[in-house]
């Protein structure tokens, strides 16, 4: 017992318990990080294999931006809904594209090189859809020669993405025409059209029923 100044007796601190050092935590409990196998929008993500590589919440987030990007896009609903049965998953090797469609029709993203700003999602799943939907898939006999004719005036350097094969030059150039700006060749969509008018109306027709956009 130890007196006080006004000589009242008050409690040792020993004697006040341990409640007296250790009150209630600064923090709060750490937040819950969301599954990276989730629905959204009708898409399917089954992104777990990121775990190691980047925290869920910035993985999901990012994804998420991929796919908003794919919707905002004014595409037929009945061509969306056909993109949406694509399941996306995470791919933590290296390479160059960092949204991609592997041999075994899978689509990937590389999520940790993922920008908002930059249409991967979009890139992907149009190789996806030329593979699956187009007449003759990858052979369409309509992208390769339009890929022919851009190739043979020299427009674009020989080791532009969109002239390696057809699935590129369609992916690529179909993400300029939708999208409106990409980083590599043809680069926007104004330039697509400037380049490759026939083309460019063929894209209008499979993707806006004949009305280019602008």
């Amino acid at each position: 017992m130890v007196l006080c100044a006004a000589g009242f007796a008050s409690a040792s601190p020993a004697a006040a318990g341990p409640a007296r050092f250790f009150g209630p935590p600064l923090f709060g409990p750490a937040r819950p990080q969301p599954s990276l196998d989730f629905t959204y929008r009708g898409w399917t993500v089954r992104a777990g294999a990121a775990a190691r590589v980047e925290r869920p919440e910035k993985t999901v987030r990012a994804i998420k931006a991929q796919i908003d990007i794919v919707e905002q896009i004014r595409l037929k609903p009945e061509m969306l809904d056909a993109l949406r049965l694509l399941p996306i998953e995470a791919d933590v090797s290296a390479g160059r594209e960092v949204g991609h469609y592997t041999a075994d029709r899978r689509v990937m993203l590389r999520v940790k090189r993922l920008d908002a700003k930059r249409p991967a999602l979009l890139h992907a799943v149009l190789l996806a859809y030329i593979d699956r939907r187009l007449p003759g898939g990858f052979a369409n006999p309509d992208v390769g020669r339009y890929r022919q004719q851009i190739t043979d005036r020299h427009v674009w350097p020989k080791a532009a993405v969109m002239l390696q094969n057809n699935g590129e030059f369609f992916a690529v150039t179909a993400s300029a025409y939708l999208y409106g700006e990409i980083t590599r060749e043809p680069y926007t969509r104004a330039d697509l059209k400037k380049t490759q008018p026939e083309y460019y109306q063929w894209l209008a027709r499979l993707f806006d029923d004949g009305r280019p956009r602008t």
